[in-house]
């Protein structure tokens, strides 16, 4: 069964002469065990589909489904559920509390969610990363790639059935994202995992199991 359905979505921003109409009667599924990317230029439109997908924005029409539930309309207290249990997100933005440390910031999920990676599997995707040795580092001692590698970990730490990834490799080089690519498939065939990834870069795509087209709020599936 699919883990992601998006049913004639269209999301809508703005009225009359300024509205722009980001999604254009999307239809898409994703399964576990595979990665999926979603390719095409800025302002396509891809990454207005992510946080529909993670259930951050609600479609103007059209439904979303995770695991058969409909979560188009979740009230924001079932939806933050959904996200914290289901979903993990690595944002262009990074999202990392600048006044804690790397350690700091997986600590901070263990307050709000039980049942994370353990401190052996913590360490190990540390390593696999190439950050075991920032863990004292605040945000701002931080690299690009760094604080990417960051809120990759940080997002596999709360054992999302589900991940989101907005460029997770925008600011990593050849060497790292061949790394990172390798383990986005490890984990998706190992751990059952369904692994989405907006992204223009296409050294990504011999990990993708589908790759999808976004370009002026329609999607076109390429593979």
């Amino acid at each position: 069964m699919s883990v992601i359905t998006l049913k004639d979505v269209s999301k809508i921003y703005g009225k009359g002469d300024a509205q722009v109409k980001a999604l254009k009667d999307i239809n898409f599924t994703a399964q576990k065990g595979e990665v999926v990317l979603i390719v095409g230029p800025s302002g396509a439109g891809k990454s207005t589909f992510l946080t529909i997908a993670g259930a951050i924005q609600r479609p103007t029409s059209g439904t979303v489904e995770i695991d058969g539930q409909d979560i188009s309309n979740l009230k924001s207290k079932d939806a933050n559920k959904l996200r914290l249990n289901k979903i993990g997100f690595v944002l262009q933005a990074y999202n990392l509390v600048p006044y804690l440390t790397v350690m700091q910031q997986f600590k901070l999920v263990d307050k709000v969610k039980k049942d994370n990676l353990t401190k052996a599997e913590l360490s190990d995707l540390l390593k696999k990363l190439g950050i075991n040795k920032l863990v004292k580092k605040y945000p701002k001692e931080l690299s690009g790639g760094q604080k990417q590698r960051v809120a990759i970990a940080r997002a596999l730490y709360a054992k999302p059935e589900i991940l989101l990834a907005d460029e997770p490799t925008a600011s990593l080089d050849s060497e790292r994202v061949e790394e990172v690519g390798k383990m986005f498939q490890d984990l998706a065939r190992q751990q059952d995992k369904a692994i989405l990834l907006v992204t223009h870069d296409m050294r990504l795509e011999k990990y993708a199991d589908h790759i999808y087209e976004m370009l002026d709020g329609k999607l076109t599936k390429k593979r």
